[in-house]
């Protein structure tokens, strides 16, 4: 079958016409999908963020340091960091401080105010919570309060892991606080061995 020269620049520009329109498209798909990827990229990326600084936020804590340090004052720490890291950040103790009241492995929470006492020093301020005027769980001695104490400073007492810590705390939820240290033996998986272990570290009120 022949085509005349008309017939014959008609089909060629039509098939021109389909190749600029298939190009037109191909390249309008890839960037619009280019510019999408970019936008969730983006979007992602920011929330990732947004996670990041709430998470830095959630791990600050707030202490109140007085007594024999060489700078008391406020300190900001992170969550989970322990009195020897806030004596070392306020300069260290005194001459006069007495390291026998102090718990260097206690665990620090927020909003607490800590007191380090005076050799011979016999009426040491109580360690009060601001937020509610609560005691903290753990004394200047160095003795957890099985009343207020959470999982984490449970499990700073000898014996105590984290199923024994959470065992602890379901029985003074269900029963209400612990009137004596051998109330512990009711507590599943603390006999009188392992009451007689924790006795020294341990007070009720």
């Amino acid at each position: 079958m022949k085509f005349s020269k008309r017939e014959l620049g008609l089909i060629t520009m039509i098939g021109v016409l389909l190749l600029v329109v298939s190009l037109s498209f191909i390249y309008h798909f890839y960037n619009n999908n280019d510019n999408e990827l970019e936008e969730m990229n983006w979007y992602f990326e920011g929330e990732e963020t947004k996670e990041q600084d709430v998470t830095e936020q959630q791990q600050q804590i707030i202490i109140d340091l007085k007594g024999e340090v060489a700078y008391p004052g406020v300190y900001e720490l992170e969550e989970g960091q322990r009195m020897k890291d806030l004596i070392q950040l306020a300069g260290g103790l005194t001459p006069a401080a007495d390291e026998m009241k102090i718990n260097l492995a206690a665990v620090l929470s927020d909003a607490i105010v800590v007191y380090i006492p005076k050799v011979g020093e016999e009426e040491v301020p109580m360690v009060e919570a601001m937020i509610g005027g609560n005691q903290t769980s753990t004394s200047q001695d160095g003795k957890v309060n099985i009343n207020q104490a959470t999982s984490e400073e449970l499990q700073q007492l000898p014996g105590i892991g984290p199923a024994k810590a959470e065992a602890i705390i379901s029985y003074r939820d269900d029963n209400g606080p612990f009137q004596t240290v051998e109330d512990l033996q009711n507590v599943s998986g603390i006999g009188p061995k392992s009451l007689e272990k924790l006795r020294d570290h341990l007070q009720i009120k």
